[in-house]
């Protein structure tokens, strides 16, 4: 995508806003657009989001898969279409926590352990359920008069894979958006939860799924090498640096490290608490934790992200300053876009960069080696904080196509 302005300072940037002022229009011609090439701070796309390697060949992210784990998602957008794979819904049993299953047309799995024989989780994956509703048990989840959830997972999906779209913000100023990798497919995993105006992320959830992408998914022979990562845009409560990781960490650390193996990348949210450290989901040695950075100065940490000598990788998400082209555009419930920011929103940057790398190098290399590769070929942070990050980059997709893993 590009970032494009009449004074022609500009800054191509892949998966967020991009804005174009338009030229002043002739007497009796058409207003034309003007964009500007590639500066070197970008994911690497066009407003088509396509990426060159050095022989000129473009990629997409065709044929491959991303699993986006979030509250809830709106697929009917027409950013998605033609890009769902599938939806699931992942819920918990009232009595295990405030977040009930909200899932339409369940239906109960055993999980059994030691301290509840009887226990397991809520389950479907029927076209429909990843969408914000009722539940089969009778659970409602509002917000006023919306439904809880509706927006966040909207955002983190088209920010993966959603088509190109534009918008004018003005007369005179256009935005663009399109996934990191348009031509990929999604899975939409519903894991949102809650009853009346209580909304939340059950943990059990977290786990559950990302069990599911393994035996379902990634073990499946028609889909296994396809599955490039799953997106998590979470991290949990802050955990500052030096602190160990705790259990509710450890276990989405052990089903992320199952994934790893099969070569899937586990990719999450760094956090929003201007923390030097981590979360306490997180935290586990198999995660890939992504956090933000400005749009107009890509290499500089925004204000509220968390810093680590363990969050290698970042991408551009601005501050939601579209006044002055510093925030990010992204799918809206069932139409349009809005504006957002978070470090939410860096991870399924990251997420779609897995996947455009699966299409170029195949399922040979293996995660380890595409996150060197996107940290040796990143462009280093600059600016406040930055020496706190102790070698962290912004992702550059554009420049590890051109170099090998």
């Amino acid at each position: 995508m590009r970032l494009a302005f009449k004074a022609a300072t500009t800054l191509a940037l892949a998966g967020i806003i991009t804005c174009a002022a338009l030229l002043p229009a002739q007497a009796g011609s058409d207003v034309t657009e003007s964009y500007t090439s590639a500066a070197s701070y970008n994911l690497g796309g066009g407003v088509v989001g396509e990426y060159a390697d050095g022989s000129g060949r473009t990629y997409d992210d065709a044929g491959t898969i991303v699993v986006d784990v979030d509250g809830a998602f709106y697929p009917e957008h027409s950013a998605f279409a033609g890009r769902v794979a599938g939806e699931t819904c992942f819920g918990q049993a009232a009595s295990t926590t405030p977040f009930a299953s909200l899932c339409a047309y369940e239906t109960f799995v055993p999980r059994p352990t030691t301290s509840d024989p009887s226990g397991g989780y809520y389950f479907s994956t029927l076209p429909g359920v990843s969408e914000p509703s009722n539940a089969a048990n009778g659970n409602s989840c509002t917000d006023g008069s919306s439904f809880c959830h509706e927006t966040h997972g909207n955002a983190t999906a088209g920010i993966i894979a959603g088509a190109p779209f534009s918008r004018w913000e003005t007369p005179h100023l256009r935005a663009f958006s399109s996934g990191v990798a348009p031509g990929a497919k999604l899975y939409m995993a519903k894991i949102g939860g809650g009853t009346a105006t209580t909304a939340g992320w059950p943990h059990a959830s977290v786990v559950d799924a990302l069990n599911w992408v393994e035996r379902a998914l990634v073990q499946n022979p028609y889909i296994g090498t396809k599955a490039a990562a799953v997106n998590l845009s979470v991290s949990g409560a802050p955990l500052p640096e030096g602190q160990d990781c705790p259990s509710e960490g450890t276990r989405i650390d052990e089903a992320a490290g199952r994934l790893k193996e099969l070569g899937v990348a586990v990719v999450m949210a760094a956090g929003n608490n201007s923390l030097n450290g981590l979360g306490t989901w997180n935290c586990g040695k198999n995660i890939i934790r992504v956090g933000a950075t400005q749009i107009t100065d890509p290499t500089e940490p925004t204000s509220y992200t968390n810093i680590s000598a363990s969050i290698p990788l970042f991408a551009p998400v601005g501050d939601g300053d579209f006044a002055h082209q510093n925030a990010l555009l992204a799918p809206y419930k069932s139409a349009g876009p809005y504006y957002v920011r978070g470090t939410s929103f860096a991870a399924p940057q990251v997420a779609g960069a897995f996947a455009v790398l699966l299409e170029k190098f195949g399922a040979g290399p293996t995660v380890d080696e595409l996150t060197d590769l996107l940290v040796r070929t990143g462009q280093p942070l600059t600016g406040p904080r930055s020496d706190t990050a102790l070698g962290a980059v912004v992702t550059n997709l554009a420049a590890a196509l051109h170099d090998t893993p």
